[in-house]
């Protein structure tokens, strides 16, 4: 493969991995959303401090407080991630992937709405388990569907008579051949995307909304609007 047609195979794909990036995308935005700014939610919303206040004042040692706080919140976001990353393929043998996948973002996106409607000690602890719904899906379903598309040959390189390399119709023909270490380079570099988009866009949306709440109702769209995309990624028979 020349370089010219490596670079095809990333910017002309096919539909079902652009659905797959989309919602790693969206994915990856909840999450980056949540990890990155919940310590000054819990600082500020919940505990009521403030992190411009002086060191030795009330309101920056309520602010310290609350960050302690969120911490202890984000090792059960931890925990709740390492056992549904753990029991994924079996609820996937159950359930499906498709259930998996929509149910768990919806999941997410209930607790973080929740969590931001209702900012308290308590729902702190309750639905910050629910981001780690999404960080084990964020590496697990992409790869597992990838893998999926490539085993059973969706990407089959159509010869002139209309036929596919391996002889049979291609499913989801594509015009070059492709990788499955590109197609998990793309999908995983979506996390790239997410980074410049939420550091670009996050401090505006805070200050239009007038609190750092702003992130917690980010974390909960971009999780249901990722939900929506999964239900037309393309999920082969898993």
């Amino acid at each position: 493969m020349s370089l010219t047609d490596f670079l095809k195979s990333i910017f002309m794909m096919p539909k079902s991995i652009a659905i797959l990036c989309l919602t790693n995308l969206f994915c990856w935005m909840s999450h980056l959303s949540y990890c990155l700014f919940f310590t000054d939610f819990v600082g500020e919303e919940v505990f009521k401090g403030n992190p411009a206040a002086h060191s030795q004042s009330s309101e920056y040692q309520l602010y310290l407080e609350g960050v302690r706080y969120a911490c202890f919140g984000m090792a059960i976001y931890s925990l709740a991630c390492s056992c549904y990353a753990f029991t994924i393929e079996k609820l996937i043998k159950v359930l499906r992937a498709r259930i998996v996948y929509c149910g768990g973002l919806l999941i997410d996106a209930t607790g973080m709405l929740m969590m931001a409607l209702f900012p308290n000690k308590i729902t702190v602890y309750v639905f910050s388990a629910t981001g780690g719904i999404v960080y084990a899906l964020l590496f697990t379903m992409p790869f597992l569907l990838l893998g999926q598309y490539h085993a059973k040959g969706q990407f089959k390189v159509s010869r002139p008579n209309g036929e596919a390399a391996g002889g049979t119709a291609s499913v989801d023909k594509a015009e070059r051949k492709r990788g499955l270490a590109t197609d998990i380079a793309v999908v995983g570099g979506m996390i790239f995307v997410a980074q410049i988009i939420v550091s670009l866009g996050m401090g505006s949306f805070i200050s239009l909304l007038g609190s750092t709440t702003a992130v917690v109702y980010a974390a909960a769209m971009f999780s249901f609007l990722s939900a929506i995309l999964a239900t037309q990624v393309v999920y082969m028979d898993l």
